[in-house]
Protein backbone atom coordinates (compact mmCIF):
# COMPACT_ATOMS: atom_id res chain seq x y z
CA UNK A 1 0.00 0.00 0.00
CA UNK A 2 2.72 2.49 1.00
CA UNK A 3 4.84 1.50 -2.03
CA UNK A 4 1.96 2.21 -4.43
CA UNK A 5 1.32 5.58 -2.73
CA UNK A 6 5.01 6.48 -3.08
CA UNK A 7 4.92 5.70 -6.81
CA UNK A 8 1.59 7.44 -7.49
CA UNK A 9 2.57 10.68 -5.78
CA UNK A 10 5.60 10.98 -8.04
CA UNK A 11 3.46 10.52 -11.15
CA UNK A 12 0.86 12.98 -9.81
CA UNK A 13 3.57 15.63 -9.27
CA UNK A 14 4.85 15.16 -12.79
CA UNK A 15 1.37 15.63 -14.20
CA UNK A 16 0.87 18.82 -12.17
CA UNK A 17 4.17 20.27 -13.40
CA UNK A 18 2.85 20.06 -16.96
CA UNK A 19 0.02 22.54 -16.28
CA UNK A 20 1.21 24.83 -13.41
CA UNK A 21 4.20 27.20 -13.33
CA UNK A 22 7.34 26.18 -11.36
CA UNK A 23 6.79 28.97 -8.79
CA UNK A 24 3.81 27.05 -7.40
CA UNK A 25 5.87 24.04 -6.32
CA UNK A 26 7.43 25.09 -3.01
CA UNK A 27 8.66 22.87 -0.19
CA UNK A 28 5.13 21.90 0.86
CA UNK A 29 4.44 20.38 -2.57
CA UNK A 30 7.71 18.49 -2.35
CA UNK A 31 7.00 17.10 1.14
CA UNK A 32 4.40 14.43 0.12
CA UNK A 33 7.13 12.68 -1.93
CA UNK A 34 8.79 11.61 1.34
CA UNK A 35 5.81 10.98 3.61
CA UNK A 36 4.98 7.49 2.35
CA UNK A 37 8.65 6.36 2.53
CA UNK A 38 9.02 7.89 6.00
CA UNK A 39 5.92 6.06 7.29
CA UNK A 40 7.18 2.79 5.77
CA UNK A 41 10.60 3.05 7.44
CA UNK A 42 9.74 4.82 10.73
CA UNK A 43 6.43 3.25 11.66
CA UNK A 44 3.61 5.07 13.56
CA UNK A 45 4.20 8.77 13.94
CA UNK A 46 3.51 8.99 17.69
CA UNK A 47 6.75 7.05 18.37
CA UNK A 48 8.91 9.68 16.67
CA UNK A 49 6.85 12.88 16.89
CA UNK A 50 8.98 15.84 18.01
CA UNK A 51 6.19 18.42 18.30
CA UNK A 52 5.65 18.06 22.11
CA UNK A 53 9.36 18.56 22.74
CA UNK A 54 9.57 21.54 20.41
CA UNK A 55 6.49 23.01 22.11
CA UNK A 56 8.05 22.61 25.55
CA UNK A 57 11.29 24.16 24.34
CA UNK A 58 9.26 27.26 23.56
CA UNK A 59 8.04 27.26 27.18
CA UNK A 60 11.61 26.94 28.47
CA UNK A 61 12.79 29.77 26.23
CA UNK A 62 10.04 31.94 27.70
CA UNK A 63 11.70 31.64 31.14
CA UNK A 64 14.83 33.36 29.88
CA UNK A 65 15.16 36.90 31.19
CA UNK A 66 18.94 37.21 31.19
CA UNK A 67 20.34 36.11 27.82
CA UNK A 68 23.84 35.86 29.31
CA UNK A 69 22.66 33.00 31.60
CA UNK A 70 19.86 31.22 29.70
CA UNK A 71 20.38 27.86 31.44
CA UNK A 72 20.02 29.39 34.92
CA UNK A 73 16.81 31.20 33.92
CA UNK A 74 15.34 27.99 32.54
CA UNK A 75 16.24 26.07 35.71
CA UNK A 76 14.71 28.69 38.00
CA UNK A 77 11.55 28.91 35.90
CA UNK A 78 11.16 25.13 35.82
CA UNK A 79 11.67 24.92 39.60
CA UNK A 80 9.10 27.64 40.22
CA UNK A 81 6.56 25.82 38.04
CA UNK A 82 7.14 22.56 39.92
CA UNK A 83 6.71 24.32 43.29
CA UNK A 84 3.44 25.91 42.21
CA UNK A 85 2.11 22.59 40.91
CA UNK A 86 3.04 20.92 44.22
CA UNK A 87 1.31 23.65 46.24
CA UNK A 88 -1.84 23.37 44.13
CA UNK A 89 -2.01 19.61 44.71
CA UNK A 90 -1.27 20.05 48.42
CA UNK A 91 -3.92 22.77 48.98
CA UNK A 92 -6.59 21.08 46.88
CA UNK A 93 -8.14 19.30 49.88
CA UNK A 94 -7.64 22.16 52.36
CA UNK A 95 -10.05 24.98 53.27
CA UNK A 96 -11.07 26.94 50.16
CA UNK A 97 -10.31 30.64 49.91
CA UNK A 98 -13.43 32.79 49.61
CA UNK A 99 -13.66 34.93 46.52
CA UNK A 100 -13.51 38.65 47.12
CA UNK A 101 -16.75 40.55 46.61
CA UNK A 102 -16.69 42.64 43.46
CA UNK A 103 -16.48 46.37 44.02
CA UNK A 104 -19.94 47.26 42.73
CA UNK A 105 -21.68 43.94 43.30
CA UNK A 106 -24.68 43.68 45.59
CA UNK A 107 -24.40 41.36 48.57
CA UNK A 108 -27.08 38.68 48.51
CA UNK A 109 -29.27 38.77 51.60
CA UNK A 110 -32.21 36.81 52.94
CA UNK A 111 -33.94 40.11 53.63
CA UNK A 112 -36.05 40.80 50.55
CA UNK A 113 -36.71 44.39 51.68
CA UNK A 114 -33.12 45.63 51.75
CA UNK A 115 -31.67 45.76 48.24
CA UNK A 116 -28.02 46.66 47.67
CA UNK A 117 -25.45 47.42 50.35
CA UNK A 118 -24.39 50.62 52.10
CA UNK A 119 -20.83 51.94 52.03
CA UNK A 120 -18.70 53.31 54.85
CA UNK A 121 -19.65 53.52 58.51
CA UNK A 122 -23.22 54.43 59.43
CA UNK A 123 -24.10 57.59 61.31
CA UNK A 124 -27.16 57.60 63.55
CA UNK A 125 -29.62 60.43 62.86
CA UNK A 126 -33.01 61.35 64.29
CA UNK A 127 -35.91 62.00 61.95
CA UNK A 128 -38.55 64.54 62.81
CA UNK A 129 -42.20 63.52 62.82
CA UNK A 130 -42.70 65.14 59.43
CA UNK A 131 -39.61 63.54 57.86
CA UNK A 132 -40.57 60.15 59.27
CA UNK A 133 -44.15 60.38 57.91
CA UNK A 134 -42.94 61.47 54.44
CA UNK A 135 -40.40 58.63 54.24
CA UNK A 136 -42.92 56.09 55.55
CA UNK A 137 -45.57 57.18 53.03
CA UNK A 138 -43.13 56.86 50.13
CA UNK A 139 -42.13 53.34 51.20
CA UNK A 140 -45.80 52.32 51.42
CA UNK A 141 -46.63 53.80 48.03
CA UNK A 142 -43.65 52.16 46.27
CA UNK A 143 -43.50 48.69 47.81
CA UNK A 144 -44.92 45.88 45.71
CA UNK A 145 -46.65 44.16 48.65
CA UNK A 146 -48.72 47.31 49.23
CA UNK A 147 -50.06 47.66 45.69
CA UNK A 148 -53.37 45.81 46.39
CA UNK A 149 -54.03 48.02 49.43
CA UNK A 150 -53.30 51.20 47.45
CA UNK A 151 -55.94 50.24 44.89
CA UNK A 152 -58.34 49.19 47.65
CA UNK A 153 -57.99 52.56 49.39
CA UNK A 154 -58.59 54.50 46.17
CA UNK A 155 -61.75 52.54 45.46
CA UNK A 156 -62.96 53.07 49.01
CA UNK A 157 -62.44 56.84 48.77
CA UNK A 158 -64.35 57.01 45.51
CA UNK A 159 -67.20 54.98 46.95
CA UNK A 160 -67.53 57.03 50.15
CA UNK A 161 -67.00 60.51 48.71
CA UNK A 162 -68.64 61.72 45.51
CA UNK A 163 -66.10 64.54 45.16
CA UNK A 164 -63.25 62.01 44.94
CA UNK A 165 -65.06 60.15 42.16
CA UNK A 166 -65.35 63.36 40.12
CA UNK A 167 -62.07 65.10 40.96
CA UNK A 168 -58.88 63.02 40.60
CA UNK A 169 -56.74 65.76 42.14
CA UNK A 170 -58.81 65.66 45.32
CA UNK A 171 -58.78 61.86 45.23
CA UNK A 172 -54.98 61.65 45.27
CA UNK A 173 -54.76 64.41 47.87
CA UNK A 174 -56.98 62.47 50.30
CA UNK A 175 -55.18 59.27 49.41
CA UNK A 176 -51.74 60.59 50.35
CA UNK A 177 -53.04 62.17 53.55
CA UNK A 178 -54.99 59.17 54.86
CA UNK A 179 -53.36 56.06 53.39
CA UNK A 180 -50.74 55.48 56.12
CA UNK A 181 -53.29 55.59 58.94
CA UNK A 182 -55.88 53.62 56.94
CA UNK A 183 -53.52 50.74 56.14
CA UNK A 184 -52.34 50.67 59.77
CA UNK A 185 -55.92 50.13 60.89
CA UNK A 186 -56.53 47.65 58.06
CA UNK A 187 -53.54 45.49 59.04
CA UNK A 188 -53.15 45.65 62.85
CA UNK A 189 -49.85 44.61 64.40
CA UNK A 190 -51.47 41.73 66.34
CA UNK A 191 -53.06 40.18 63.24
CA UNK A 192 -51.92 36.65 62.45
CA UNK A 193 -53.45 36.65 58.95
CA UNK A 194 -50.57 38.69 57.51
CA UNK A 195 -46.80 38.20 57.50
CA UNK A 196 -44.59 39.84 60.10
CA UNK A 197 -42.84 42.03 57.53
CA UNK A 198 -46.14 43.36 56.23
CA UNK A 199 -47.35 44.11 59.77
CA UNK A 200 -44.14 45.93 60.71
CA UNK A 201 -44.25 47.80 57.41
CA UNK A 202 -47.72 49.14 58.12
CA UNK A 203 -46.87 49.82 61.77
CA UNK A 204 -44.29 52.42 60.76
CA UNK A 205 -40.56 53.04 61.26
CA UNK A 206 -38.60 54.37 64.21
CA UNK A 207 -37.50 57.96 64.46
CA UNK A 208 -33.87 56.79 64.62
CA UNK A 209 -32.35 56.03 61.20
CA UNK A 210 -28.89 55.29 59.81
CA UNK A 211 -27.16 57.67 57.42
CA UNK A 212 -24.48 56.58 54.93
CA UNK A 213 -22.26 58.39 52.45
CA UNK A 214 -22.46 55.73 49.73
CA UNK A 215 -24.61 52.90 48.43
CA UNK A 216 -24.17 50.12 45.86
CA UNK A 217 -27.23 48.93 43.95
CA UNK A 218 -27.70 47.18 40.58
CA UNK A 219 -23.97 47.34 39.80
CA UNK A 220 -23.82 51.13 40.32
CA UNK A 221 -22.06 53.08 43.07
CA UNK A 222 -23.79 56.16 44.44
CA UNK A 223 -22.41 58.82 46.80
CA UNK A 224 -23.94 61.84 48.44
CA UNK A 225 -23.24 65.27 47.01
CA UNK A 226 -21.03 66.35 49.94
CA UNK A 227 -18.47 63.60 49.22
CA UNK A 228 -17.20 65.77 46.33
CA UNK A 229 -16.05 62.98 44.04
CA UNK A 230 -14.45 63.80 40.70
CA UNK A 231 -16.87 61.41 39.04
CA UNK A 232 -20.49 62.53 39.01
CA UNK A 233 -21.91 59.54 40.89
CA UNK A 234 -24.22 61.66 43.04
CA UNK A 235 -26.49 62.58 40.12
CA UNK A 236 -29.56 60.42 39.59
CA UNK A 237 -32.29 60.11 37.00
CA UNK A 238 -35.72 58.83 37.96
CA UNK A 239 -38.50 57.95 35.54
CA UNK A 240 -41.80 58.19 37.43
CA UNK A 241 -45.27 57.22 36.31
CA UNK A 242 -46.93 60.41 37.48
CA UNK A 243 -50.28 62.13 37.24
CA UNK A 244 -49.98 65.28 35.10
CA UNK A 245 -52.32 68.22 34.56
CA UNK A 246 -52.27 71.35 32.44
CA UNK A 247 -52.78 73.85 35.30
CA UNK A 248 -53.73 74.10 38.96
CA UNK A 249 -57.41 74.41 38.01
CA UNK A 250 -57.37 71.32 35.80
CA UNK A 251 -59.30 68.57 37.61
CA UNK A 252 -58.76 65.95 34.92
CA UNK A 253 -55.29 64.45 35.27
CA UNK A 254 -53.38 62.34 32.77
CA UNK A 255 -51.01 59.50 33.69
CA UNK A 256 -47.64 59.75 31.94
CA UNK A 257 -43.95 58.90 32.44
CA UNK A 258 -41.98 61.94 33.62
CA UNK A 259 -38.16 62.04 33.89
CA UNK A 260 -36.76 63.80 36.96
CA UNK A 261 -33.13 64.86 37.46
CA UNK A 262 -31.58 65.31 40.88
CA UNK A 263 -28.58 65.02 43.19
CA UNK A 264 -28.37 62.77 46.25
CA UNK A 265 -28.16 64.81 49.44
CA UNK A 266 -28.58 62.02 51.96
CA UNK A 267 -28.71 58.21 52.02
CA UNK A 268 -30.71 56.84 54.94
CA UNK A 269 -31.76 53.39 56.13
CA UNK A 270 -35.22 53.63 57.68
CA UNK A 271 -35.57 51.23 60.62
CA UNK A 272 -38.78 49.16 60.52
CA UNK A 273 -37.88 47.25 63.72
CA UNK A 274 -37.25 43.94 61.88
CA UNK A 275 -35.62 45.24 58.69
CA UNK A 276 -34.26 48.39 57.06
CA UNK A 277 -35.42 50.14 53.91
CA UNK A 278 -32.86 52.35 52.09
CA UNK A 279 -33.92 55.70 50.67
CA UNK A 280 -32.17 58.42 48.66
CA UNK A 281 -33.07 61.96 49.72
CA UNK A 282 -32.46 64.17 46.69
CA UNK A 283 -32.64 67.73 45.48
CA UNK A 284 -34.72 67.72 42.30
CA UNK A 285 -34.77 70.04 39.33
CA UNK A 286 -38.08 71.55 38.29
CA UNK A 287 -39.21 69.81 35.12
CA UNK A 288 -40.49 73.13 33.75
CA UNK A 289 -37.81 75.83 33.92
CA UNK A 290 -35.07 73.80 35.65
CA UNK A 291 -34.34 71.45 32.74
CA UNK A 292 -33.57 72.41 29.16
CA UNK A 293 -32.12 70.78 26.04
CA UNK A 294 -29.19 72.51 24.37
CA UNK A 295 -27.04 71.11 21.53
CA UNK A 296 -27.91 67.52 22.35
CA UNK A 297 -27.24 67.88 26.11
CA UNK A 298 -29.67 68.09 29.00
CA UNK A 299 -28.70 71.00 31.27
CA UNK A 300 -30.10 70.87 34.80
CA UNK A 301 -30.39 73.75 37.26
CA UNK A 302 -30.79 72.64 40.88
CA UNK A 303 -30.73 76.12 42.40
CA UNK A 304 -34.40 76.78 41.89
CA UNK A 305 -36.85 76.48 44.78
CA UNK A 306 -37.48 72.99 46.14
CA UNK A 307 -40.96 73.81 47.47
CA UNK A 308 -42.66 71.42 45.06
CA UNK A 309 -40.52 68.49 46.29
CA UNK A 310 -40.54 69.12 50.06
CA UNK A 311 -43.22 66.47 50.56
CA UNK A 312 -41.65 64.00 48.15
CA UNK A 313 -37.83 64.18 48.14
CA UNK A 314 -37.19 60.42 48.43
CA UNK A 315 -36.70 57.58 45.97
CA UNK A 316 -35.74 53.95 46.43
CA UNK A 317 -32.16 53.04 45.40
CA UNK A 318 -33.57 50.46 42.97
CA UNK A 319 -35.40 53.29 41.16
CA UNK A 320 -32.29 55.47 40.73
CA UNK A 321 -30.36 55.47 37.46
CA UNK A 322 -26.93 56.90 36.73
CA UNK A 323 -27.41 58.80 33.49
CA UNK A 324 -24.35 60.83 32.47
CA UNK A 325 -26.06 62.47 29.50
CA UNK A 326 -27.13 65.46 31.62
CA UNK A 327 -24.90 68.10 33.18
CA UNK A 328 -25.17 70.16 36.33
CA UNK A 329 -24.78 73.84 35.73
CA UNK A 330 -24.74 76.76 38.12
CA UNK A 331 -27.54 79.29 37.90
CA UNK A 332 -25.02 82.05 37.21
CA UNK A 333 -23.52 80.08 34.33
CA UNK A 334 -26.95 79.60 32.75
CA UNK A 335 -27.77 83.30 32.97
CA UNK A 336 -24.33 84.19 31.58
CA UNK A 337 -24.83 81.81 28.66
CA UNK A 338 -28.19 83.36 27.91
CA UNK A 339 -26.66 86.88 28.00
CA UNK A 340 -23.89 85.87 25.59
CA UNK A 341 -26.44 84.42 23.17
CA UNK A 342 -28.51 87.62 23.34
CA UNK A 343 -25.43 89.72 22.59
CA UNK A 344 -24.58 87.52 19.61
CA UNK A 345 -28.06 87.97 18.22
Amino acid sequence: MLLSLETEIVEAMCQLERFFPPSLFDIMFHLPLHLAREARLGGPVHFRWMYPFERYMKTLKGYVKNYARPEACMAEGYLAGECIAFCLDFLKNSAPVEEAVKRNEDVESDDVILEGRPLQKATEIKLSDKERDIAHLYVLMNTSVMEPYVQMHLEELQANDVRCARNETLLWKFHTERFAQWVKEKIPSNSEAHSKKLRWLTFGPRHIAQSHKGFVINGHRFHTDDVKRETQNSGVTYEAFSMCRASARDSKQMADVVTYYGVIKEIILVDYHMFHVPLFKCSWANTGNGVKEEEGFTIVNLHLKQTAFLRDPYILPSQAKQDQSWQLQEEEEISAAVTVRQEEV
